[in-house]
């Protein structure tokens, strides 16, 4: 079995012309596919399998906050390090603002960093929500700079 395993492994690196299918590095493949899954669960949480694994794992969230619980499977454990590279990528549209964490969350388009480098906390602002300004239609200009440098 181990022989059958290595050479479906070694025909899968081997390149196209040698009739295989030029995976260059299979580590890197496999996160990809597990941060496909991760995105899918994040983008179909009606599907089975997003519903079978909130209600094991992240029954109070998303797969975007869930935990390492005990008794957590192989293949969760592979998802949420597949979701943590997720992470470091993903950025909110900010619609009305209240589901995302001002420091906590990717929310500021710009190259780099996608979260403020400022970190001025004002108390009871934590929600983008809250430094819109009471048209909704853009900031509060005060709240900004209250909060964030000029660079955020």
């Amino acid at each position: 079995e181990k022989k059958v395993h290595w050479i479906a492994w070694k025909k899968m690196c081997d390149s196209k012309q040698e009739g295989g299918m030029g995976f260059r590095d299979m580590e890197a493949f496999n996160q990809a596919l597990l941060a496909k899954q991760a995105w899918r669960l994040l983008q179909v949480p009606s599907c089975l399998c997003a519903r079978v694994l909130k209600a094991r794992y992240y029954d109070h969230g998303s797969i975007l906050n869930a935990t390492y619980p005990g008794g957590v499977s192989d293949t969760f454990r592979s998802i949420l390090h597949a979701r943590n590279l997720l992470l470091d990528g993903i950025i909110w549209r900010v619609g009305d603002g209240s589901s995302i964490r001002i420091h906590h969350d990717n929310w500021i388009p710009r190259k780099g960093s996608l979260r403020p480098l400022g970190q001025g906390y004002v108390s009871g602002m934590t929600r983008v929500s809250v430094l819109l300004n009471d048209a909704a239609s853009g900031c509060d200009q005060h709240k900004l700079e209250a909060m964030f440098t000029e660079d955020d």
